[in-house]
């Protein structure tokens, strides 16, 4: 079940608060992202995030992106309502941040919503490219533009092809873990993993010797961001 909050610039969904899944947590100082590529909020942020992985890197401060699964898997029916819904939010999210919004993909008589793909295309560079957290939000935004500014379909697997070449990734490679059925399994831990952090997206997190602090939670301000990170480094 997700929800969303215009005026928090967030998307919910209900987290397994009694998940057993354990994850290494890095020693070092993290911001961790918690996001989807087809949340339109993470979209309406892709910007100010980007300033933010900079500002971690010039601060020795790690920045790592968890992906939570928004709307793995689909569900929503493809009526009216939805559509109504969905055209809402992404005017009022576009009137906010002047991210371009192509809402041709409305026209359709069926689409299913599913950021499982997404969020797997994620998951797979940041096992291919591991630390390079410039690269992998880069990434990440290009799924976001595809979609959002171009309603193409991340849920077929040519959509990925000229992103990774953009972004120096073997397609091969990537290719075969994308029909790998086996990741999936890593795929879910990661969603259960990243909504032990937050159930909202966006939301950034600061971990510092294993203390959680909640940065922000939905759409937030590059200046906000920082200047909550500078009070407790």
């Amino acid at each position: 079940m997700m929800n969303c909050d215009d005026k928090l610039g967030v998307c919910s969904i209900n987290s397994d608060k009694n998940s057993n899944i354990k994850f290494e947590l890095d020693k070092k100082d993290t911001l961790y992202y918690i996001g989807d590529p087809m949340c339109s909020w993470c979209y309406g942020m892709s910007d100010i995030l980007k300033n933010i992985e900079k500002y971690c890197k010039t601060n020795d401060i790690k920045f790592q992106i968890l992906v939570a699964g928004l709307r793995a898997g689909g569900g929503d029916v493809w009526n009216d309502n939805f559509k109504s819904f969905l055209k809402n939010e992404w005017s009022k999210i576009s009137e906010l941040t002047k991210k371009k919004f192509s809402f041709s993909i409305l026209d359709l008589d069926f689409f299913n919503y599913d950021t499982r793909p997404a969020c797997k295309a994620v998951y797979i560079v940041k096992l291919l490219i591991k630390d390079n957290s410039t690269k992998i939000l880069e990434f990440f935004s290009a799924i976001q533009n595809k979609f959002y500014a171009k309603s193409e379909d991340p849920k077929e697997l040519k959509f990925y092809e000229e992103i990774c070449k953009e972004n120096e990734i073997d397609f091969d490679e990537f290719t075969n873990l994308f029909n790998d059925k086996k990741i999936e399994d890593d795929l879910e831990k990661e969603f259960l993993f990243s909504r032990t952090f937050s159930s909202s997206m966006p939301s950034l997190v600061f971990m510092k010797e294993e203390k959680k602090t909640n940065i922000s939670i939905g759409y937030s301000k590059y200046e906000d961001v920082v200047s909550k990170l500078e009070k407790i480094l």
